[in-house]
Formats: C-alpha cells, structure tokens, sequence
C-alpha cells in the first residue's frame, strides 16, 4: 500500500492500544499465540535480539493491530482454525509459504491468510505491519448471505493482496481509513458504526479479492411477501445494530436477493429504508429530550456518524436543522 503509507505510519497507527512489548523469545512466542495462535517462533542469526511490540484493538467480529518483532524469525503456525488474518507491511517484508504459494509481501503486496490452509513465514528485521483479524465463524456466514446459498467447502482467499492492481483500489481505499478511524477516531465505539463497518469489511474482501466461492449465477428473484418481512424486521429492530446481513438472515435470502427485492417493490435500499426509520426515532428523540440530550449524542446513539451527512439528511426529512428542533423542544 505504498500511496498509503502516509496516512498509515502518521502518528503510528493504534499507538492508544499497546498489548506488549518483549526481548523474550518464549514471553513473545506465548503472548503472539494468545491472540493468534500456538506457533513455533525462531530468531534467525545469533548476533539478533528481539525488540517485539504488538498494538491490539479488539472489536467483535474484526479486530486491528499493528506489531514488529525488531529482528528476523521464522514463524511456523501451522494453519489458522478460527480467524482469517490480513497483513499489510507498512515498512520492509516478509515471506509468506501458503498452499503451493510463495508472496513476498511488501508495501506494495499484502496477504490473507485462510484458515485450514498451512502456512509459514519469514518476519525480516527491518519489517512492521498492520493486521486485521476476522472471525472465521462470522465471515463465512457473511459469504453465505452474501451468495444466497451454503458455502461450498471452507472459506479460502488467493493469498496475495495485489495492492497496485486496479480490481483492488477500492480495496485499499477501504483499509486505510478503516485501519486509521479504528486506531485514532471514536466511531468504532459506537455499536451500530461498528457492526456496519465490519459488515463493509467481510462484503469488500469477497467482492475484491480472488476465492473459492464466487457464485456463477445471479439469486433467484425475490416475492413481495419478503420485502413485507424484511420492513418488518427494520421496524422493531431499528434500535439495534443490525445490518444488511442480519436482515437477509432473518429472511432467509442472501443479500443480492435482498437488495433486489427492495430496488424492484420498494424503489429503495433495505439499509435506506433503515437509515429513514432512524431519523424518524432520531426526531422523536430530539422532540422527547432529557436534561442532558445533544445532537451528537442522540444521532450516534442511531447509527449517523457522519454528522454533516446526517444534518442535512434531517433537514431534507424535517425542513430544519436537527438542533434546531433540540432548541425548540428544550
């Protein structure tokens, strides 16, 4: 991600999350295994010592780091059981072993590591990297929604992330702010902001990226009586951070089909008509407030965290601003 690399070294990415720092080779190899997995871990070369910090965010379904081990080592996890890990190299490289594949993965060639598939790699002295770390469990029922059908098999990406290739851009565009709002903002805070970026997320990775589960046939067409079902659900769900996938889920259709449906019967999106209802509870808020209600506070309490975008979508709605009516009101 070499355009990238600016934006991601500025301030030093999830610097606010710091896990460990170690000289240890046994404490590095027990505390790099407590959030990935058991692994064998060697220093190359006698003359090296290890300088290994590791910064960790958590989240619920994707979580964020960014780690160096500050001298060569080999690393031998085997294979990964319940996580897909992405790696990009902001500076130096690596060397990834994965299925028949060798990546020299660098600023300019990430990686995505399957599970069930073996792998191993050599960490180079100079090399630092971001990470992101998907729940396997979650990701793969993404793919299913997403294609409207049971996955054939596990779950497995081409290995290499081609950052310069012009199917990827958008791609990466996506990881660098996402990589920068979930180590410097706040949105990621907010539960509902949460579950639709890790949503974003899982749908960009399968759309972007070559893997063994594209589907050859568009979803069968969608019935009326789904999108009234699906309506249904937005309505007494609203308030929790649901996304296009719980919806589908709670359907029974995959998403495509649950877009498709709405676009046909509706002339509208499922996340739109989410997004309108919101508001609708937003204005209710902002009618009803307490002592200490805000207009911040109260739209990302309903899943607008682009304030601007969410002012003018209210006023559009409403025919005054959001504070105009807290002011009114109050």
């Amino acid at each position: 991600m070499q355009a990238a690399s600016p934006a991601l070294l500025r301030g030093h990415l999830f610097s606010r999350f710091p896990k460990f720092t170690s000289h240890d080779a046994e404490e590095v190899r027990q505390q790099v295994s407590r959030i990935f997995c058991d692994h064998d871990l060697k220093v190359v070369g006698k003359s090296q010592a290890l300088n290994t910090q590791i910064h960790f965010r958590r989240g619920n379904r994707v979580s964020y780091g960014r780690m160096l081990y500050g001298a060569t080592v080999d690393i031998e996890p085997g294979n990964l059981d319940d996580f897909y890990l992405i790696q990009i190299p902001v500076a130096g490289h690596e060397t990834i072993q994965c299925d028949r594949h060798s990546i020299l993965s660098s600023t300019n060639v990430g990686t995505i590591i399957s599970p069930e598939l073996a792998f191993r790699m050599r960490h180079e002295k100079n090399a630092e990297k971001l990470f992101i770390r998907v729940e396997r469990n979650a990701f793969e029922q993404q793919c299913a929604q997403y294609y409207g059908h049971l996955l054939r098999g596990a779950l497995h990406f081409d290995p290499a992330i081609n950052f310069e290739s012009p199917m990827v851009q958008s791609l990466k565009r996506l990881l660098e702010w996402q990589l920068f709002e979930a180590s410097e903002g706040d949105l990621f805070n907010q539960p509902l902001v949460a579950a639709r970026f890790e949503e974003t997320l899982m749908v960009s990775l399968l759309c972007s990226l070559q893997h063994n589960q594209q589907a050859s046939n568009e979803a069968t067409p969608v019935a009326p009586g789904f999108v009234k079902r699906a309506e249904a659900y937005i309505e007494h769900h609203a308030h929790l951070p649901i996304t296009a996938a719980d919806i589908a889920e709670h359907v029974d259709v995959s998403i495509r089909s649950l877009f498709a449906g709405f676009r046909k019967y509706r002339n509208t999106s499922p996340m739109r008509q989410l997004k309108e209802r919101r508001l609708e509870k937003v204005h209710h808020d902002l009618l009803n407030p307490g002592p200490d209600t805000s207009v911040t506070q109260v739209a990302l309490r309903w899943g607008f965290s682009h304030l601007g975008q969410f002012s003018a979508a209210y006023q559009q709605r409403y025919g005054e601003l959001p504070s105009a009516t807290l002011k009114r009101r109050a």
